[in-house]
């Protein structure tokens, strides 16, 4: 049967409205699909990310990650390198993790651990140390339950672990610190930029004598001290700081102290702090005055020495009030001391001490100069003051009265007086003022005054003043000789070199080049010759009791060579110390030549007979003749060191030496060359056959004791 048209076109039209719904239903399944893709594939995306940011976090703490699995009993440990790709994983039982636990630390971590297991503890940290290569290290683990069974049994737990070691051995060090701080006995303080103080330890509180902390606290340093403020601006500046101020106690009493300040900046907080220490220094500043009650005060009579009377004097010349230095010397106390011996003596002078107290009593300031000597310091307004109390202590002394040996001996007093500032405007040229007043009255007999008068010092400065000092340094015999050593090219002592020095307690050191021609022009250089061969030869001797044999030359004046009979007398005193006239070497200059050259040469004959060694000194400077040489024959010539000098870098120096040298040689003089003070000499000297030495290069001038201990020894071998 056949359809028509009509008959078909109605299911046509169904067919392709339900093939178009199911078009539709496919594409939105499809479309579906695709989102549910994507947001599956952008969760998945979003939990990487979310791993590496964990890790990443991790990684920068130095955190490692584990997880604890109840079904094997077992830790899995992520651990993260410098790297942050760097991932270790591990896996090790619980048995093996507690076989490096420290055995000390076990027992806290099986009951912190087994309490997050068995009970509802979710929460777990442990600190504990593990073994390693390098030590026991500090661990710090901290971990959560994130899943139980049904009997409440943790069945998962994760967490992290870090190695403290570093940061438990600064808090170590810091608690070793503040332990230190708190139990030091030296008080001390931190303290902010502003010094303020923020804490302080119980020493400090002590000294303070406070009685708790918060009395100080946020209180200012400079609360506390004396006069600080300006010294303590000074530590920005400086870094730290140390000196000594006193400290204000609580119940206003000071007490000296020495504060140490340094400064120190806190990296964390990025902020400066400070540390002060504080030393009571009371003990010492107690034994500063002691010593410098020792070192201003005479041991025998209580009185001020010359450094208090120099301090003093240098107070009241400062304060420029007017005031008179009286200058007392005692006439006949040498008796009492040689008669009676230095008890007695001792006796004597602190009897004149108690005198002077009594009589210039108030402010004067009483000092014993030295031995006999005292000065007197007094404030006046009435120059005739110090007169009439000086005549005062004239008749007091007279009154005393002292037994020797029988017989009664009685002191008396020359004493001269200058006023400041009158007669001097320092104290240097008041005592000089006053020392001559002294001796001018002195002069004018026992038991005088006399005032300063200007011109006096101009006139007698030399004779009153130094030449006295020098009298009375011969008299007492308190000249010093000292000996230089004279040397072969390699060191050897081959002999040595009487040399006179003379300290006097008024003058201080006194140069030989002033005293000598002092001596010489007024007829004191024989009593000095005199005393130096006497020196030398004790100490020849004594040298020789110690088994060290040393030639001593002895500088002789040409006023006490020419005298007559100076051969003999220089004789008996080698024997009078049974030392052979060989071992001591008189040396001259050629100023002797001039003043009589006929006499001086009988008298070097004289000595040669005697059997003295005779050298030419300072052979080369000021009026030297080669006519002197040819006409007596000297043992030695000393070159003088003004030759020497520089021969290491002058050629005309080198030249002039070497030729002087050879012509001495050539006239067969033993050459010993003065002054020798550079190393650089000697090869110089040796290529011209010189070899014998004197100078600073080998020894500089020492006294006798120096001398022996130095060389003894040392074997001097005697030359013929």
């Amino acid at each position: 049967m056949t359809l028509s048209q009509h008959d078909i076109t109605p299911d046509v039209a169904s067919l392709t409205r339900r093939l178009k719904r199911e078009k539709a239903a496919r594409q939105q399944a499809e479309t579906l699909l695709t989102e549910k893709s994507r947001e599956l594939f952008e969760a998945l995306q979003q939990s990487q990310t979310n791993q590496e940011k964990l890790e990443l976090a991790l990684w920068a703490t130095q955190e490692s990650y584990w997880e604890w699995h109840a079904t094997d009993d077992a830790f899995l440990v992520k651990s993260f390198g410098l790297r942050k790709k760097q991932v270790k994983e591990s896996k090790h039982s619980a048995i093996a993790l507690m076989a490096i636990v420290h055995e000390d630390d076990l027992p806290t971590i099986q009951f912190q651990w087994s309490l997050a297991v068995h009970s509802r503890c979710d929460d777990i940290e442990l600190t504990f140390r593990v073994k390693s290569v390098r030590g026991d290290q500090w661990m710090r683990s901290r971990g959560r339950v994130l899943r139980r069974d049904d009997n409440g049994t943790a069945v998962y737990i994760v967490g992290t672990s870090k190695d403290i070691t570093r940061q438990q051995k600064a808090e170590q060090s810091f608690q070793l610190m503040a332990s230190a701080f708190s139990s030091s006995r030296e008080p001390m303080l931190v303290l902010s930029d502003d010094f303020t103080i923020t804490e302080s330890n119980e020493a400090f509180l002590s000294l303070a004598q406070l009685n708790a902390k918060h009395e100080c606290e946020h209180q200012s340093l400079t609360a506390f001290l004396q006069g600080a403020k300006e010294k303590l601006q000074q530590l920005p500046k400086l870094g730290q700081l140390q000196f000594d101020t006193h400290l204000i106690t609580v119940s206003g009493t000071t007490i000296p102290v020495e504060l140490s300040l340094a400064m120190f900046e806190s990296r964390q907080q990025g902020s400066t702090y400070l540390i002060a220490t504080i030393r009571d220094i009371s003990e010492r500043k107690q034994n500063e005055e002691r010593l410098r009650e020792l070192a201003t005060h005479d041991d025998l009579t209580g009185l001020k020495n010359r450094l208090g009377l120099n301090a003093a004097l240098k107070a009241m010349t400062e304060r420029e009030e007017p005031f008179a230095l009286a200058f007392i010397d005692l006439d006949g106390f040498k008796t009492v001391n040689d008669l009676a011996g230095h008890d007695s003596g001792d006796n004597c002078l602190v009897a004149v001490a108690n005198t002077l107290r009594t009589v210039f009593n108030g402010d004067a300031e009483v000092t014993r100069w030295g031995g006999d000597e005292f000065l007197i310091a007094i404030p006046v307004e009435d120059e005739q003051q110090c007169v009439d109390q000086s005549q005062a202590l004239i008749e007091a002394l007279e009154a005393l009265s002292f037994g020797v040996s029988g017989n009664d001996v009685r002191l008396s007093a020359s004493i001269g007086v200058a006023y400041f500032p009158a007669h001097g405007n320092c104290v240097e040229a008041l005592i000089q003022n006053a020392d001559a007043a002294m001796y001018q009255a002195k002069t004018l007999g026992k038991g005088q005054v006399f005032v300063y008068r200007h011109g006096l010092i101009e006139s007698m400065k030399e004779q009153v003043t130094l030449l006295t000092d020098l009298h009375r340094a011969i008299r007492t015999r308190s000249l010093d000789f000292y000996l230089q050593g004279k040397f072969s090219s390699t060191g050897k002592l081959i002999g040595a070199e009487l040399l006179c020095r003379w300290f006097s307690p008024l003058h201080g050191m006194v140069s030989p080049g002033t005293f000598i021609p002092l001596a010489e022009a007024h007829g004191l250089d024989g009593e000095i010759g005199l005393m130096a061969l006497e020196s030398a030869c004790e100490y020849i001797a004594m040298m020789e009791a110690e088994g060290l044999s040393v030639p001593m030359s002895v500088n002789i004046s040409a006023n006490q060579l020419l005298e007559p009979g100076f051969a003999n007398i220089a004789l008996s005193i080698c024997d009078e110390h049974v030392v052979a006239p060989q071992m001591i070497e008189i040396e001259i200059t050629e100023s002797i030549f001039i003043q009589d050259e006929s006499s001086a040469l009988r008298a070097l004959t004289e000595l040669r007979n005697a059997g003295f060694v005779l050298s030419l000194d300072d052979f080369g400077s000021g009026f030297s003749s080669l006519s002197y040489l040819r006409t007596f024959q000297f043992d030695v010539i000393k070159i003088d060191r003004s030759l020497a000098k520089d021969i290491h870098c002058s050629t005309k120096a080198l030249s002039l030496l070497s030729g002087l040298v050879k012509m001495l040689n050539s006239l067969q003089y033993k050459v010993l060359v003065e002054g020798v003070d550079n190393l650089a000499y000697i090869p110089l000297m040796e290529d011209m056959g010189i070899s014998a030495y004197q100078g600073f290069l080998f020894e500089k001038p020492i006294p006798y004791d120096q001398f022996i201990y130095k060389h003894v020894h040392s074997s001097i071998p005697l030359e013929d």
